[in-house]
Parts: structure tokens; sequence; C-alpha cells
């Protein structure tokens, strides 16, 4: 969602305004808890010799996605990691590294450029892909593709060379969203922000293929 459709759809109505005025306004604001991917198939391997993948989600939907890329890194014969940016402490244990951020607000979640930022000595030495995930490409065109692309830049600006980048169609789904917006969506008229996966697995599938040998 960008922020010009998000203001466009806060100012239908000055409802969203009134909850601060009845103490509702922390309420409104809380996500449901999502269920979060980790996956390891780390083996008996050397110090460095494993690929991570790290990834921001507020609803759950980019993890699922990292999981699918993992499963197929490790099916490749690969170490993989697979966990939430928020859990990476140390960049030691890998050879590679694969980044996934959802959109949000037309920008990539903030921790995933913090781990970027914070790690891009380590990065800079490593193999790195990137990936999103967002609304922005639930109809895969070139333009919709730029625009994806677009809403990465701060990620890709701080990891720098990234090996590959991709961008994948987002999932909506109004019972992992607080009340707030899940109020908000259900005000839009236009069907963007309608309910719906527009995920695609084949794509996702040949896309951590491709990365076997550039990791």
């Amino acid at each position: 969602m960008n922020r010009r459709k998000f203001f466009q759809i806060a100012g239908i109505t000055a409802g969203a305004g009134a909850l601060s005025c009845v103490g509702l306004t922390y309420w409104a604001a809380q996500e449901p808890k999502a269920d979060f991917c980790e996956l390891s198939c780390l083996k008996e391997t050397n110090m460095g010799d494993g690929i991570l993948v790290a990834y921001a989600s507020k609803c759950g939907s980019t993890g699922e996605i990292a999981e699918a890329v993992g499963k197929v890194l490790c099916e490749s014969g690969a170490a993989v990691d697979v966990k939430r940016v928020q859990d990476v402490k140390d960049l030691k244990p890998y050879r590679a590294v694969v980044l996934g951020t959802a959109i949000r607000m037309s920008k990539p979640l903030p921790e995933t450029v913090t781990l970027a930022k914070k790690h891009s000595a380590a990065l800079a030495g490593l193999p790195v892909a990137c990936f999103s995930v967002g609304m922005a490409m639930n109809t895969d065109t070139p333009e919709n593709r730029q625009k994806a692309k677009q809403f990465l830049a701060p990620l890709l600006d701080a990891v720098k060379s990234p090996v590959a980048v991709e961008t994948f169609g987002g999932k909506l789904d109004y019972s992992t969203l607080s009340p707030l917006f899940r109020w908000m969506f259900s005000q839009d008229k236009s069907g963007e922000m309608a309910e719906g996966d527009w995920r695609d697995w084949a794509a996702i599938d040949a896309w951590a293929k491709s990365l076997i040998p550039l990791l």
C-alpha cells in the first residue's frame, strides 16, 4: 500500500480520528499475532558455510515466501537458516545472505534496512540477494516492476551490489490486520485493497532455484 492510497482512504471519513476521543486508539492499532516461519537445515558445516534467508514481515506472508526460498536452497544441499531479521545477531556463520521484506507505505520495513546498515561491512564481502513482497506486484507488468523496485531502493542502497533482486505480489487477509487498517481498507471502493493472495509460487520457486549458482 502506498502513501497516496493510505491518505486517500484515511480521508474518506473522520471516523479514525474519533477513535482517540473514545480511548480506542491503542486497541485500533494492534495487529493480531501472526505466525512467523523459521527453518534450519544447517548441517555439520564449518563456520561461514551456511546461507541465511532473513525476512521482515508484518502479517506472515513474506515469511512464507522466505521459507519457500529456504526449502529450495536446502534441497540443493546447502546449509540454510530462515529467520526474521530481528533474530539475526551475527553473520559469521554464513557465506551468503538472502534479504526479504514486505513493502508498506511504499518502503521496505525499517528493520530490514537497519539490519543491512548494521552489518554493511560483512554484507559487502558476501553474495546478497534481495526480494520484496507488496501489493504493487499483484499484477505483474513492466510498470509495476519498476515501481516495486523503486519502493525497494532504501534496502538496495544499503546492500550496494546485490547479486539478484526480485519483487513478488503479496497477500491481503483482513484477519491479520489491526482493527484500524481493517476498517480503512474496507472503505476502499477501488478494489485495490481487496482481500486476496497474489503470490506466484511458481515464480518464487524459479527465482529460488536461480539463486543456487549465485550463492
